[in-house]
């Protein structure tokens, strides 16, 4: 068996030389022309400043024996080079939104230690030497096999470059340990995105109210709020300030209650988030508590996860419970349509006025 390619590691100043020397192509034969936006090509550039993995290249090399040329045609990777050489001839400015140290500044106003990391930035590349053009159309339908479906919040992260997606990533990667650890996701359902969809879902309900966790719902709000999230620095900073309540509240148990499945988990984040901020559009009585509030806030979530045990003991039993009218209408919301802005409020409110009893006794 002959290997029908090299891997080889390529620093943006080797592209930037073939490129002067006139060695680089860059027009995408073989893939479908795409323009980046500005946010698009930030994010490339900030992720090469915090020195984090790009997705390989694929680059056709051969010579001309005539000429002693070599000829270096991008194959699959052409946005991002053409974004870095863009930006080391200060084509563009870095976002703010993106990196606030060096947001609003082209290449040329970075410091030169930072400029030198970038050049010397090493992309990862599949050398495809004297592949003919059949060849490589053959070698992306076999990748393309192997590719899985991308799932709503990976399209999200292809697609969107700006604010919102920017304040969603960033709590991801902070609360990462809290979700895993809480068995609220695995390792697993975290690299398929689901936690930074769920952040997504609660960032925005903190900005404009409980919402149907749907995908155009999502889609939406990130259309809306790619060039500016507003109040997006308190609002992480109240995300930040909910979540340790939550830890607070329950210490070591919520991996075992209820409340770690994101059916409830999303209603007692609006709950917890309402009593101590507001939460638009929500009509519960709001009432400040304190960390000596916490063991007896504790005790009621007790409650509501003994409730739902009691619930579904009965039904496994082919039992009859009885129920409060109230009761009755949370646990229906939680057991079906749960996805639901009508349901989602209900359980937020239950568990709201739960506490609320509390701290007024």
């Amino acid at each position: 068996m002959q290997q029908a390619f090299r891997t080889r590691n390529y620093s943006i100043r080797d592209f930037e030389e073939w490129n002067q020397r006139g060695e680089l192509v860059l027009q995408p034969k073989f893939q479908r022309r795409e323009v980046w936006s500005d946010k698009a090509r930030s994010y490339l550039i900030d992720t090469i400043l915090r020195g984090k993995p790009i997705p390989k290249i694929y680059m056709r090399q051969d010579i001309n024996p005539e000429t002693r040329r070599v000829r270096r045609e991008i194959v699959d990777g052409q946005q991002r080079i053409h974004t870095v050489l863009t930006f080391i001839k200060n084509g563009f400015k870095i976002s703010k939104a993106h990196h606030e140290k060096f947001g609003g500044k082209t290449f040329g106003d970075l410091d030169k230690d930072t400029q030198r990391d970038i050049l010397k930035y090493e992309f990862v590349v599949d050398l495809l030497e004297d592949m003919p053009d059949n060849e490589i159309y053959d070698l992306f339908a076999r990748i393309n096999t192997y590719s899985e479906k991308l799932k709503n919040q990976e399209l999200r992260n292809a697609k969107w470059f700006g604010d919102f997606k920017s304040s969603v990533y960033l709590l991801s990667k902070e609360f990462y340990s809290f979700f895993v650890e809480n068995k609220v996701f695995t390792h697993k359902t975290i690299l398929r995105m689901a936690e930074a969809e769920f952040i997504s879902d609660l960032l925005l309900a903190m900005q404009e109210g409980i919402q149907p966790g749907a995908k155009a719902t999502l889609d939406s709000a990130y259309r809306k709020y790619d060039d500016e999230f507003p109040s997006r620095r308190i609002h992480e900073k109240r995300f930040r300030e909910t979540i340790d309540t939550i830890g607070a509240l329950f210490g070591d148990r919520l991996e075992d209650s209820e409340f770690s499945a994101i059916r409830l988990f999303y209603p007692l984040f609006c709950a917890v988030y309402h009593l101590k901020f507001g939460l638009p559009k929500m009509r519960s009585t709001r009432k400040p508590f304190k960390i000596s509030d916490y063991p007896k806030m504790s005790v009621d979530l007790e409650g509501i996860d003994d409730l739902l045990a009691r619930i579904k003991e009965a039904e496994a039993d082919h039992e009859d419970i009885t129920l409060s009218a109230e009761e009755k209408r949370f646990y229906d919301a939680f057991s079906v349509h749960w996805v639901h802005a009508d349901k989602r409020t209900i359980l937020a409110e239950f568990i709201c006025k739960k506490l609320t009893k509390s701290l007024s006794g």
